[in-house]
């Protein structure tokens, strides 16, 4: 029986990875994350797609595939399915479960418009932090990953249903790679700060290897950026198929993706799917690299010290931890910050310090005028001794690692630097608008006489302050080598010619967006 595979996308670009597998009567996406890139030629900060017409803006733009019963009923605007029922892509679709690599918005972040009945498979790790983010997020853009905001018709537009009668629905997510689940993951999973009650759906361990109708799945944790990444393998009626998600070899966890590597080769796949957004990349700067680059600044430095690196690259901010106690200073994160560490804590995630405990942490108490509930009782459930503000920094700057970005930048008018040192340890500027971002850092480095380390713009590998999130070339041959598939499909790609090199080894296709993929053994 053959399995097709659809990319609706992550085909010939960078994220928003869309993967359906179809096999038989069972049908399962491959992550089912946002692409940014095609968003962005229609959206921006400001210009979100409405949420007043559900989905019907992403099914406009051909940003989301029209897979009718696939998506949430209460975002179904009416008459949208006459609409696009004449549309060469749509069809009616019943899916199994989405497999979750990780839990960044290029895998996970569309999942705001996936119907509540349809299981989100991952690791313990990926869920809670899918949690973290939505608690704590906000914006103009519809980001209900774990649970949903009931919508209903009302004046012709689909709006928020009244809290006290329309609680929040929580999504299903079964967890893969463990038998038991700490009771502290359980109480963090279902715990919302909101006077709008949760509708809650317990977490469901479905254990290291499992079915899921006729395919049986398994999980294997992988090195990436963020915290509880995972590769999947999923054995077909015509063989194994093997996804990677995204992966690197040059992390702290490193061993990890090489026993990956391992595994997967036994099972002998027909097919391979593989990121492949780096392979340019001949030798990547390591994260231990990054580390002592960055202990090398922080020692040598006389003022306030500042941070800026990704929201969840946790590697990242561990490394800058023990840099703060090595040099006697201590490390101020903001309240995502802490909340993330507070959800890794409770997953039992290895080597990540409790917030409350460590005394090298410390909470950055912002000016506002009014705290979100999630907020505040983080602020109540904190130690006052371990909280500071601006005024603290300003009286005693060489005593700090500030870990802030672009967004927090406010809190200088009120530190009042002088001078000091900025490390950017964060990723390069992908496309225009990040490019303007970027000199806006600038504008902020230079009025306040901080001193760069790192890279704005393009070329962060060169700066020696951040490491990728993605393997490079050589282990993308050392990967191809070791698993030796049958078939090798690559993805999260824009180097379709880096590939053909391995045609001799096996064959390699290389899927075209919303085109169908036929693979027999």
């Amino acid at each position: 029986m053959p399995v097709y595979l659809t990319f609706y996308d992550g085909a010939d670009c960078i994220g928003g990875n869309k993967i359906l597998l179809e096999d038989g009567e069972t049908s399962l996406f491959l992550d089912f994350g946002t692409n940014f890139k095609a968003e962005g030629m229609f959206f921006d900060e400001f210009l979100a797609p409405r949420a007043t017409f559900g989905f019907y803006d992403l099914l406009c733009l051909n940003i989301l595939p029209p897979l009718r019963g696939f998506y949430r009923s209460d975002l179904e605007y009416p008459g949208v399915w006459d609409k696009f029922s004449s549309h060469q892509l749509y069809r009616e679709a019943e899916i199994s479960g989405v497999l979750l690599s990780h839990a960044h918005f290029d895998h996970c972040g569309h999942f705001s418009y996936i119907s509540e009945e349809v299981p989100i498979i991952t690791g313990l790790t990926s869920a809670l932090i899918c949690k973290a983010l939505q608690d704590t997020g906000g914006g103009n853009r519809l980001q209900e990953i774990c649970y949903t905001t009931p919508r209903e018709l009302k004046d012709g537009l689909l709006q928020t249903a009244h809290y006290k009668t329309s609680p929040f629905k929580q999504r299903k997510y079964h967890i893969a790679g463990t038998d038991a689940i700490p009771e502290s993951a359980c109480e963090f999973w279902e715990n919302v700060e909101s006077s709008r009650g949760l509708e809650c759906c317990s977490l469901k361990s479905c254990g290291s290897e499992f079915k899921i109708r006729d395919l049986t799945i398994r999980l294997w944790p992988v090195d990436h950026s963020i915290p509880g990444a995972c590769a999947f393998g999923i054995k077909t009626s015509e063989g194994w198929i093997v996804y990677t998600g995204d992966l690197r070899l040059h992390g702290k966890n490193a061993a990890l993706t090489r026993r990956f590597f391992e595994e997967a080769s036994k099972l002998k796949p027909i097919a391979l799917i593989c990121e492949g957004t780096h392979p340019g990349t001949q030798k990547p700067v390591t994260e231990k690299e990054v580390a002592e680059n960055c202990f090398d600044v922080v020692k040598k430095a006389r003022g306030l010290v500042v941070a800026d690196f990704g929201p969840r690259n946790v590697e990242r901010l561990l490394s800058f931890l023990d840099i703060a106690g090595s040099t006697g200073r201590q490390l101020v994160l903001t309240a995502k910050d802490i909340y993330l560490l507070e959800a890794l804590t409770a997953a039992g995630e290895k080597g990540v310090p409790n917030p409350h405990k460590d005394d090298r942490i410390m909470l950055y108490i912002k000016p506002k005028a009014r705290k979100e509930k999630w907020e505040e009782a983080l602020i109540c459930r904190f130690n006052p001794s371990k909280m500071v503000s601006a005024e603290d920094i300003k009286k005693e700057p060489k005593g700090y690692i500030l870990c802030f970005s672009y967004y927090d930048f406010h809190a200088f008018l009120d530190i009042e630097p002088q001078g000091g040192t900025y490390i950017y340890s964060s990723s390069e500027a992908y496309d225009e608008e990040m490019l303007i971002d970027h000199n806006r850092i600038k504008n902020w480095i230079d009025y306040f006489g901080f001193e760069l380390y790192g890279t704005l713009g393009r070329d962060r590998e060169r700066s020696g302050f951040h490491a990728s999130g993605h393997i490079h070339g050589a282990g993308i041959e050392e990967m191809v080598e070791t698993i030796e598939p049958k078939v090798l499909i690559p993805v999260h790609t824009q180097d379709k010619e880096f590939f053909k090199r391995f045609e001799g080894t096996c064959k390699v296709i290389l899927p075209e967006r919303s085109k169908t993929l036929k693979l027999l053994n």
